[in-house]
């Protein structure tokens, strides 16, 4: 479960009291969430076999835009409410998107790693095409994908885009070219994720995927690990099929000490961070905090946040002890 925090005070406002914990099995998640009408998670898997060893569950908090990690569809039969925070770090995940794609662009991986071996050559950096000569391709067209597009324009970056919920009308005010997602794979110097993670989307980009993209492009993940296969992906970077990758979202968190992905000097990590700031993880908590402490008591903050607004009116939501 989350740590709360200052939000803490978005719940003791209701009188509502709370415990926390850092450890998140799905026994330990039951086990302290047995008497608690509401949880608020952040890694933690709430599943369907959870729910049943919580008979006073109401409400579960997601304190982020992505929500895999609760099974929604268990909780709506249930009648239990789940709140996201969409749109809560967009500019956070949209510059570190950027970070990333000018720093593979400027093989800023490679260089750094270099020099710091005690090698001073050069020639490491070439071919390195000007931003304005390279097409930085985005699957998904989103908040995130939107800003990112608006970030990257001025550096002159041919920007194009896959999303299957999205026509070009939507994408002229951001100047992006909707293609299909061959067709960005095919033509983009620079691939970046933004899909969210479901049963259509898992590993959505695999070997075949990989195997369209030019081997001297990069792949960026700041949405779900799972969207890649991340195998594949180090198979096409170990055999040189890909040029790089920056990655802070990975199939398996942390990933392990033996990766490979920790050995190559083409490859940029951070731990799934592209969200964070001090403003936006404050403010994450207390949204979310806010959203359960007010659904506790039959009030809606935000129906924005609310994922699945058929319980509102489920006896098990408004019940009252």
């Amino acid at each position: 479960m989350a740590s709360l925090g200052l939000p803490a005070a978005e719940l003791s406002r209701t009188s509502v009291s709370y415990i926390t914990s850092a450890k998140h099995t799905e026994d330990i998640l039951a086990k302290m969430a047995e008497d608690a009408d509401a949880i608020l998670v952040s890694t933690a898997n709430v599943t369907a076999r959870v729910m049943d060893r919580l008979p006073r569950l109401r409400v579960i908090g997601r304190p982020g835009i992505g929500y895999d990690v609760v099974d929604v569809e268990s909780a709506t039969a249930r009648g239990i409410a789940v709140f996201n925070a969409p749109g809560f770090c967009v500019a956070e995940v949209a510059d570190h998107t950027l970070m990333f794609a000018l720093a593979l662009a400027r093989k800023l991986p490679l260089l750094h790693n270099t020099m710091r071996r005690g090698v001073w050559e050069r020639g490491l950096g070439s071919p390195m095409p000007a931003a304005s000569e390279m097409t930085l391709g985005l699957v998904a067209f989103g908040e995130i994908a939107r800003a990112v597009a608006v970030r990257a324009k001025p550096f002159g970056f041919r920007l194009i885009a896959y999303d299957p919920f999205v026509d070009q009308k939507d994408a002229e005010p951001c100047e992006v070219t909707m293609l299909t997602l061959d067709e960005v794979l095919a033509q983009s110097d620079i691939v970046s994720i933004h899909a969210p993670l479901s049963k259509h989307t898992y590993h959505l980009i695999g070997e075949r995927e990989l195997a369209m993209m030019k081997p001297t492009a990069y792949l960026i993940n700041t949405a779900r690990g799972p969207v890649i296969d991340y195998q594949a992906l180090i198979t096409a970077l170990q055999c040189g099929r890909l040029a790089g990758a920056g990655l802070d979202v990975f199939e398996r968190e942390p990933p392990g000490a033996d990766s490979p992905l920790l050995q190559m000097d083409n490859v940029l990590l951070t731990p799934h961070i592209a969200g964070a700031s001090d403003r936006a993880q404050v403010a994450v908590k207390q949204r979310t905090c806010r959203n359960i402490a007010k659904a506790l008591v039959g009030e809606w903050a935000s129906t924005r946040d609310l994922i699945n607004p058929s319980v509102v009116n489920n006896p098990r939501l408004t019940a009252q002890d």
